[in-house]
């Protein structure tokens, strides 16, 4: 099969939708890790140090990430999938699952006046599910041609270094404050 053309094989398609729930769970392992580790500064590059929106979009981005990466080497390479095709897929996913938790909650809270723990929870699931949707159906349709890798590897690097970045120099608006503590980024600084 090539890889630019038709529909992306059994088993690529399989470990893309095997990817929501073990993204949401690893996710969920994350959101543990930093206190788990004492405050420990590497786990704090992976983990929200945290309780602001932007700290938690931590939890889909690196175990999405993780999954493609494993994905390709284990399926895409086998489905003849390119490398600037899978990673343009990846970077829709990781795009789509962030800016969608992001708007969810500002939505919601505007909408109530308040957050609730229970709708964040369900929005980062709903947010890793249509990210990797839409990713699988441009992929399975062939709807990412060939693409740039270049210009996908840089979109998900530019989202990476944002998250590591904004964890130690976080910008003083509301996306980056800890909403229990007033507090911003991990030195937790007023």
């Amino acid at each position: 099969m090539n890889g630019e053309k038709g529909a992306l094989n059994k088993a690529a398609r399989k470990w893309l939708l095997w990817g929501i729930p073990a993204a949401f769970a690893l996710g969920t392992v994350l959101h543990f890790l930093y206190d788990w580790t004492d405050k420990s500064v590497l786990a704090g590059l992976i983990s929200p140090v945290n309780e602001s929106i932007w700290e938690h979009l931590k939890l889909p981005f690196w175990p999405l990430l993780l999954w493609w990466g494993a994905g390709y080497f284990f399926f895409g390479k086998r489905a003849g999938v390119t490398p600037a095709r899978w990673f343009s897929a990846c970077a829709l996913s990781l795009w789509v699952s962030v800016l969608f938790i992001v708007v969810l909650h500002y939505t919601y809270e505007g909408a109530i006046g308040g957050e609730t723990m229970l709708v964040d929870i369900l929005g980062m699931l709903a947010g890793i599910t249509l990210g990797q949707l839409l990713a699988l159906r441009a992929l399975n349709r062939a709807g990412i041609r060939g693409g740039s890798l270049a210009l996908a590897l840089a979109a998900i690097v530019l989202l990476a270094a944002a998250l590591l970045a904004f964890t130690f120099v976080p910008p003083k608006i509301p996306l980056f404050r800890d909403a229990k503590s007033g507090a911003y980024g991990i030195y937790n600084e007023k």
